[in-house]
């Protein structure tokens, strides 16, 4: 009878640790979007699509998905490298299927959209799965450790190209005096914009200057600065170009393929700079 306890004792203690690991990983996992998921074993799961996928915006292609379970395939827009506003939605079944067509609702409005992997867990053909309700959704994404099964697709191609030489931006250390920035040198290939962002998490915030300066060089560009901007330890400079109503700044942080004043690239680099208080 001892032993037939004892042994009672130590699953009820193996279980507890599991459910305990399981709790932990979990309160790991509730910082922002990156809560808990529905854990799969790597050999369970798979989401194989081309990488860029640019057309007329209206579907995506999915090359091969592999599900432990009834499932959906789910198309956000790219929020900065994480899943936002859903634009496309398609049930997928328990194990292996190939070339789908995930049909979307509107036109992507950001270069690239993601696509994640969902349980269906609740109500069977019915997608219930809310950012702002994560913990109580039942249809969570999958994960396989601490990765998501997930994907990011280009859709359309972002910004001007410029050769080297062509566009540039030159900002002293002590290019911030009293609500103004001055910017040392601008080139610009065309008719363009010098716009002045705070920096948030390494990217382009909540735009506080804007400036338009004429094709080729300009020296001592000075931007009026916003009354946000007076506090901010760091702010973003970039070249913008004005191909939309000329003298009228158009871009749209929210639609920006569809924004004809795109930042200027070169070789894939954005022609921007960081200013430090």
């Amino acid at each position: 009878m001892r032993k037939f306890v004892t042994i009672v004792v130590v699953v009820a203690i193996a279980v507890f640790a599991v459910s305990l690991t399981t709790w932990t990983f979990a309160q790991a996992r509730a910082n922002d979007y990156m809560m808990v998921g529905v854990i799969v074993a790597e050999d369970n799961v798979a989401l194989e699509v081309e990488m860029d996928q640019m057309g007329d915006g209206s579907m995506i292609e999915v090359s091969r998905v592999l599900a432990p379970d009834d499932s959906w395939l789910v198309v956000h827009l790219d929020d900065d490298g994480m899943p936002g506003k859903r634009i496309g939605l398609l049930a997928v079944p328990e194990g292996e299927s190939r070339d789908l067509v995930i049909e979307l609702d509107e036109p992507a409005t950001t270069p690239s959209v993601i696509i994640a992997l969902h349980a269906d867990r609740g109500e069977r053909g019915v997608f219930e799965f809310s950012m702002e309700k994560f913990r109580k959704s039942p249809d969570k994404p999958y994960f396989v450790g601490f990765e998501e099964v997930m994907a990011m697709v280009t859709v359309a191609e972002f910004g001007i190209p410029a050769e080297e030489g062509e566009a540039a931006l030159e900002v002293g250390p002590d290019a911030l005096d009293d609500g103004t920035l001055v910017v040392d040198r601008v080139v610009a290939p065309g008719d363009a914009w010098v716009v002045v962002h705070l920096e948030e998490d390494g990217m382009p915030g909540m735009r506080v200057g804007l400036e338009r300066v004429r094709a080729g060089e300009t020296v001592d560009v000075a931007v009026m600065l916003d009354d946000d901007a007076m506090m901010a330890e760091r702010l973003i400079v970039a070249l913008h170009a004005d191909l939309g109503v000329s003298g009228e700044f158009e871009f749209d942080m929210d639609d920006k393929i569809g924004s004809p004043d795109q930042p200027y690239f070169i070789m894939g680099d954005e022609v921007a700079v960081v200013v430090e208080r």
